[in-house]
């Protein structure tokens, strides 16, 4: 019996500033088939996304089956990161926002923001599906105060909520904790089987969920679609990705200024409260030089909090008995004086990271702990900054704008700013969101060597085994506030 086709695509280009992106795309998606779009960074596999959702001008011919008579939302396409703005309709909030409490209290809370495009939606029918998504206790809580993760989460059950036909979830397992994913593969394998719902979700292939069928790899503007059970693992490119020590020169091996200290972190019984929610319970934490460190936490667990007081954001450092680098806060260093020992990179900074600033000078404001590059660079600087683009094979889009490039080359672009001062403490708050797992092992190598100078310290994020460096040799695990220590062989027992 023949299969009843969905989507039909004919001779689909995309264009973006005068670059061909897809390039003449043939296939045919059946109705009941369910998709993994994979790729390597830059590929396309955002644009075809929004070709689906009819966000993104093509030419060529694309058909899809919608059903009309039901009434229910044709395609959802649901971006990497929850765009939301406060009462007053403004969308622009700053980094350090979500740690001042008066600054925080205008934006919505999350039953709000819900019953803003959800009006008809009782609020015990959002707790259920809060619920499910862990994050019921959060229904009052005010959505700058979420964690990535929970912002995720809120992001994903949005979507739920609209039940559309065809569900486009671009990198909908970014951030999100081991429970988490599992508790997603679930709901979405429900959505396809009970709603009808078509999936098209954009991940990486190291972990396929349950409800897909296919996987479809964008490579060199083409799509190859092979069916779950025959899909081998390959690499996309046609040549073996590797990176190239050398461009890096001296860099990898050149001892990091600034490393007078003996201690980058000391704090002792830190606590951060936001109204009447405890974020951090006497809190001890000590990493002394030359440390290399995994902080593990469910989402919401407090990690960001705890790595604001590190990179000096939190204003109730100063309320707190915290040293940074043999210092009290407190006791007279700016926070520029912290910043420029510390290398950094979060999902929240690539959030507020201003995104008209070119891709070269993205690198350059490494040098400044700025969100943008608002001072002229010295000529060695510049030099510096093309080594990296050269090794991260992205000299070509060295004068694009970070908005004009794939969030897989930002991320790598904002992975190179934290390196690129030498700092003796990397801060890296899942570095790989977004980037292909191609370009994810090659820079976690680079990370393991990076981290054999006796005098770099490094703080590490990540809820996936997979992409660990091989360096970590103490483990900080935050639940409910509350802290433990425990021995690098947990980690091949569980990641959180």
């Amino acid at each position: 019996m023949m299969q009843e086709a969905f989507i039909i695509a004919k001779q689909v280009s995309v264009k973006h500033q005068q670059q061909l992106v897809l390039n003449a795309l043939g296939f045919t998606m059946h109705r009941g088939e369910h998709w993994l779009l994979t790729g390597e960074a830059g590929s396309g596999k955002t644009t075809l996304a929004k070709v689906f959702a009819g966000q993104c001008f093509y030419t060529g011919a694309l058909t899809i089956a919608f059903d009309n008579t039901t009434g229910s939302t044709h395609a959802l396409y649901v971006p990497q990161w929850h765009h939301f703005t406060n009462h007053a309709g403004i969308k622009d909030f700053y980094y350090q926002q979500r740690y001042n409490s008066c600054d925080a209290e205008d934006a919505y809370t999350v039953l709000e923001d819900i019953q803003k495009s959800f009006p008809t939606a009782s609020e015990a029918a959002i707790h259920i599906l809060l619920e499910q998504f862990g994050i019921g206790h959060r229904i009052h809580s005010v959505l700058l105060l979420l964690s990535s993760g929970e912002q995720k989460k809120l992001q994903l059950a949005k979507a739920i909520l609209t039940a559309p036909q065809l569900l486009i979830l671009d990198n909908p397992y970014i951030g999100l904790d081991v429970a988490s994913r599992r508790r997603l593969n679930d709901i979405l394998a429900t959505l396809a089987q009970e709603k009808g719902t078509q999936l098209v979700i954009i991940s990486d292939a190291v972990e396929i969920p349950s409800c897909v069928t296919h996987v479809a790899v964008l490579a060199q503007q083409q799509l190859t679609v092979t069916p779950k059970a025959q899909f081998t693992p390959v690499s996309f490119s046609k040549n073996t990705f590797v990176f190239d020590e050398a461009l890096l020169g001296d860099a990898l091996y050149a001892a990091p200024a600034n490393t007078h200290f003996s201690q980058a972190v000391h704090m002792e019984n830190i606590n951060i409260s936001y109204g009447d929610k405890k974020i951090l319970d006497q809190v001890n934490w000590t990493i002394r030089k030359g440390e290399r460190w995994l902080l593990q936490g469910h989402n919401g667990a407090g990690k960001t909090t705890l790595l604001s007081l590190v990179t000096g954001d939190h204003p109730q450092a100063y309320a707190n008995p915290l040293s940074l680098f043999d210092k009290r806060r407190g006791t007279g260093e700016s926070i520029w004086d912290i910043k420029k020992k510390i290398g950094f990179v979060s999902p929240e900074l690539h959030w507020y990271f201003d995104a008209t600033t070119s891709c070269m000078d993205v690198l350059l404001s490494g040098f400044y702990d700025t969100t943008g590059l608002y001072r002229a660079a010295t000529e060695e600087q510049k030099q510096q900054a093309n080594a990296w683009l050269q090794y991260l094979q992205l000299q070509p889009i060295a004068g694009k704008l970070l908005s004009h490039v794939s969030v897989g080359q930002q991320r790598l672009l904002l992975l190179a700013r934290a390196f690129i001062k030498n700092p003796p403490l990397l801060v890296l708050d899942e570095p790989f969101q977004g980037v292909d797992e191609q370009h994810a092992q090659a820079f976690i190598a680079l990370i393991d060597k990076w981290m054999q100078h006796p005098e770099r310290t490094l703080v590490y994020v990540t809820h996936r085994n997979d992409q660990m460096p091989a360096c970590i040799e103490h483990v900080f695990k935050l639940e409910q506030g509350k802290h433990q220590v425990l021995p690098v062989t947990h980690l091949h027992k569980t990641t959180a």
